[in-house]
């Protein structure tokens, strides 16, 4: 192998992220994605409008990702990935399944219960787990599968003191529902997406075609798009850095190396994180089943990790010119 090519090698075997650090960035986009309800919480706009800036912001920030990622790949002589056609509509899929994913979520905090929408919108490894068995044949141990149901019973506890069935709130528990199955897809389609294309590359492609997609929905459904205080505009900036730009974009850069069914239960640590800041920003007490279920929810992920049929870690998708 010429001394060049060897040199190459080197370089991107020492600058690939290994399992230890995918789970650090996992860790770290579950920490980010948190302040998300909190956020939408103090926004002035409608939730349409809100979840419209937190993609539309950070656009020039994947831009700049993708730009400088390949400026470095032409230095160090990596090849680009090849971009299929495939890989464009998958882009545009996993864009507007997204849109419809955080949309959902943000009408479902208003037209039902906090406790309701956090259950039911984290009901996503169910259906990245099924998904991804009957589209592309992956398979999970029974020890992943009971760990799993342990997380989402966790869940269950953590939520219960607060849960409610009424008549008045179905469009809120469907749209919840709703909104698990949209994160599902949007999860499988960024994670067949990571085989072959490099994060930024998946991020800005993504997020454009979520940004169109909301801009689409505020309009239709006539919410104001301009914040009244410099406290507003404060606010979505804030949303978009560290929801979307930190939170989604370490995840994304995660997925290729966890996958995205880990992933998924992985996030299930959400409603815990959301408690946590409950108390600790707006005073909310922590109840006796926030204490039971929180252990469990942690507990479970950590069986998950150890279940997981362990894989050769994917490479980033770039690879050395010949």
């Amino acid at each position: 192998m010429p001394r060049a090519a060897a040199t190459a090698d080197s370089e991107r075997e020492r600058t690939r992220p290994t399992g230890r650090r995918a789970l650090v960035q996992l860790a770290l986009a579950v920490v980010f994605l948190s302040f998300t309800p909190i956020l939408f919480r103090w926004s002035e706009l409608g939730p349409t409008a809100t979840a419209f800036y937190r993609a539309f912001l950070t656009i020039p920030i994947f831009m700049g990702w993708m730009a400088l990622e390949r400026r470095r790949a032409r230095r160090l002589e990596f090849a680009r990935p090849s971009f299929r056609r495939s890989d464009g509509w998958l882009m545009v899929f996993g864009g507007a399944v997204f849109a419809a994913n955080i949309s959902a979520y943000a009408w479902a905090v208003h037209l039902t219960s906090i406790a309701n929408a956090s259950l039911l919108s984290n009901l996503s490894p169910i259906f990245v787990s099924l998904g991804s068995f009957l589209l592309f044949g992956e398979r999970v141990s029974r020890g992943f599968i009971a760990a799993m149901t342990a997380a989402i019973l966790g869940v269950a506890i953590l939520t219960s003191d607060k849960l409610g069935i009424d008549a008045g709130q179905v469009w809120g528990d469907g749209l919840g529902v709703f909104s698990s199955v949209a994160f599902a897809a949007y999860l499988m389609a960024v994670g067949r997406l990571r085989l072959r294309q490099r994060s930024s590359t998946v991020m800005a492609g993504t997020v454009v075609v979520t940004a169109v997609c909301l801009l689409a929905l505020a309009l239709v459904s006539g919410e104001s798009l301009l914040p009244k205080t410099l406290y507003g505009w404060a606010d979505l900036l804030a949303l978009a850095l560290i929801s979307h730009g930190l939170g989604q974009g370490l995840l994304t850069v995660a997925m290729a190396h966890v996958g995205p069914t880990f992933s998924a239960v992985s996030l299930l640590t959400l409603p815990v994180t959301a408690a946590l800041y409950g108390w600790l920003i707006f005073g909310e007490p922590l109840t006796v089943n926030q204490a039971v279920g929180a252990p469990i929810v942690l507990a479970s992920i950590l069986v998950a990790r150890l279940a997981a049929i362990p894989g050769k870690a994917r490479p980033e998708p770039s690879s050395r010119r010949r």
